[in-house]
């Protein structure tokens, strides 16, 4: 009896350090499980900071270089960036209009039956439709000359001074009952002409029909659309976008998100670091 109750005992001793070494191990796992998930998103959040700082460092250079690489100049209407203003193209109302022609200015452009000309029209103040040399020709007034035009909008000619009886100009339109006539007006005088300006003549400001803005109908507008967008220069969307602001509450919460993910990523690398050098020596130690 005495030899088999010091084997049981035996046994049952035996049995104890087994025990231990099952519970200790789950708990080794889960450790060595923590770590493998915490070290995984650790390399993944480094990405995405990487990314991100690789961005701002990007954009941050392109702002310092704005102005020697002329991104302060250039403006970018993409409908996308505009957007994100609260800024859309609005085409204007009114233009003048001669005979079946009209002409109006969209976005710094002035457009000819909705197609923009070569050369730009400083301020047009009023069009008329007549004939030079026998061509039909539309007269452009702007505060200093006359500018002629083809009907496609290729320029023919600049009448400016001596070849103008007046050294600047507020108002053209036609003499009312006189074919192909021409009259320009300033605030002291008026004259008319009925050679395509190359001969002048005192005219009564009562007997001309003057150009005059009008409402352009919807189908016209529709044409100045592309030409309405508003502008942003490069480098204010380049500063908006380098700080968040460009995409509102949204942008200032993804910069703050970096931050704290800037801050958990120190944390967690320090973590890992220590908890790296601990094993080593405990695993020295032994």
């Amino acid at each position: 009896m005495r030899l088999i109750g010091a084997r049981l005992r035996r046994l049952s001793l035996s049995r104890f350090p087994r025990r231990k070494a099952a519970t200790a191990k789950p708990a080794a796992k889960a450790a060595k499980s923590l770590q493998a998930q915490l070290r995984q998103w650790h390399q993944r959040a480094g990405i995405a900071a990487f990314i991100f700082m690789g961005w701002l460092g990007a954009s941050g250079f392109a702002i310092n270089q704005s102005s020697s690489w002329g991104y302060d100049t250039v403006g970018v209407s993409w409908p996308w960036l505009t957007s994100l203003y609260g800024l859309h193209a609005e085409p204007p109302q009114t233009g003048l209009i001669a005979d079946t022609h009209w002409l109006a200015v969209a976005g710094g452009q002035t457009l000819l039956d909705g197609k923009p000309l070569s050369m730009p029209l400083r301020n047009p103040l009023g069009v008329v439709a007549a004939t030079d040399e026998g061509k039909p020709t539309l007269f452009v007034a702007t505060p200093q000359s006359l500018i002629l035009l083809t009907p496609e909008g290729d320029r023919v000619d600049e009448l400016m001074p001596p070849t103008l009886p007046l050294p600047n100009l507020q108002r053209v339109g036609s003499v009312k009952g006189v074919a192909n006539s021409l009259a320009v007006q300033n605030s002291s005088a008026s004259f008319q002409s009925e050679d395509g300006g190359e001969n002048w003549k005192a005219v009564e400001p009562t007997q001309v029909v003057w150009s005059e803005a009008a409402t352009l109908a919807p189908e016209r507008r529709a044409l100045l659309e592309p030409y309405s967008r508003p502008r942003v220069t490069l480098e204010h969307a380049l500063v908006d976008a380098h700080s968040g602001k460009l995409f509102g509450r949204f942008g200032v919460y993804v910069i703050n998100t970096v931050g704290f993910l800037a801050l958990w990523l120190s944390i967690s690398g320090i973590w890992m670091t220590w908890r790296t050098s601990r094993n080593r020596r405990r695993q020295q130690a032994r």
